[in-house]
């Protein structure tokens, strides 16, 4: 039995209340995390979880080895980070989470340059478009637009993505093109809604350095980024979005920019993390490199509307 392992993925089960998110989290077989904790509570002589047809909790032992575990297991990181201070070679799993449109089109391309740098190193992108617990989905670090919430993260500022108004062609073809604000109440927008909350639609603009709200119909209301972009590339509705991102469906003629003086303000990227005085190199590093991509492509951007 592979006691580290074993303990990473007791941990998993215990913080996440499930066998089946845990192996979500770890990208382990349900059986193998179930078999795992059971091996484990035979080894210790002791049942460490009350398992129901509804949730896993943790009985008055499991409670005290999760606590011994983690800080062994905070340890071995710090250990680990001691070693590669003296090394120039990176290794280990980064688990990060982004939204999967910010994934696609700022990460995935430039990857490449990460893992030349450091090919012992492996991405576990998570993918998530709503807020998640950092410490309890035991992730790294996160990806962020717009304002954020307080919370006892540290957060790191990246920059600003300008932002663009777009329907596409078939769109048009049903409901015309919106060419001024008093048009907007005959059109619909996408509703975009990470969190599942129930939000007035409408269109946003900035106008003398203030927000304005225009409301609006809406057909759809999506969770994800992927899921807003493809409800308006499907003629459902304007979306507001990074002009980072649909610029090759822009020139494709798939999707075409609308009221272009009247624009939301530039979304606010921010990666956000744990505070952890031992933090492993890999993941200060990949910060750093994600910080110094995003600058380097905001550098870029500026250069081509010269």
């Amino acid at each position: 039995m592979d006691k580290i392992e074993t303990m990473k993925r007791f941990i998993a089960v215990a913080q996440t209340g499930s066998f089946t998110q845990a192996s979500n989290q770890l990208g382990v077989p349900k059986s193998a995390i179930s078999t795992s904790v059971s091996r484990l509570e035979e080894h210790l002589q002791t049942r460490l979880l009350r398992r129901s047809t509804r949730q896993v909790s943790l009985t008055e032992a499991g409670e005290r080895y999760l606590s011994h575990s983690q800080r062994l297991i905070d340890e071995l990181e710090g250990l680990e980070n001691q070693f590669q201070r003296e090394s120039n070679e990176l290794s280990g799993v980064i688990k990060v989470d982004m939204p999967s449109r910010f994934f696609s089109t700022v990460l995935a391309p430039n990857l490449h340059e990460w893992f030349e740098l450091h090919p012992k190193t492996q991405l576990r992108l998570v993918g998530a478009d709503y807020r998640i617990d950092l410490i309890k989905e035991r992730i790294d670090c996160v990806i962020r637009g717009g304002v954020l919430e307080d919370s006892n993260l540290v957060a790191r500022h990246l920059g600003s993505i300008e932002m663009v108004n777009c329907v596409s062609p078939s769109y048009v073809e049903k409901h015309g093109l919106p060419t001024q604000l008093d048009e907007l109440h005959k059109h619909f927008v996408v509703d975009y809604s990470p969190d599942q909350s129930i939000a007035a639609s409408g269109f946003e603009y900035v106008k003398n350095s203030k927000t304005y709200f225009v409301s609006t119909q809406s057909l759809i209301s999506v969770s994800t980024t992927d899921a807003y972009l493809s409800a308006c590339l499907s003629g459902l509705g304007i979306i507001q979005l990074p002009k980072w991102g649909v610029q090759e469906q822009i020139a494709k003629g798939e999707l075409i920019e609308v009221l272009s003086d009247y624009v939301c303000k530039p979304m606010t990227m921010s990666v956000l993390y744990e505070s952890r005085h031992q933090q492993p190199r890999r993941i200060r590093e990949f910060i750093d490199w994600i910080s110094s991509l995003f600058e380097r492509m905001s550098h870029n951007k500026k250069e081509t509307n010269l």
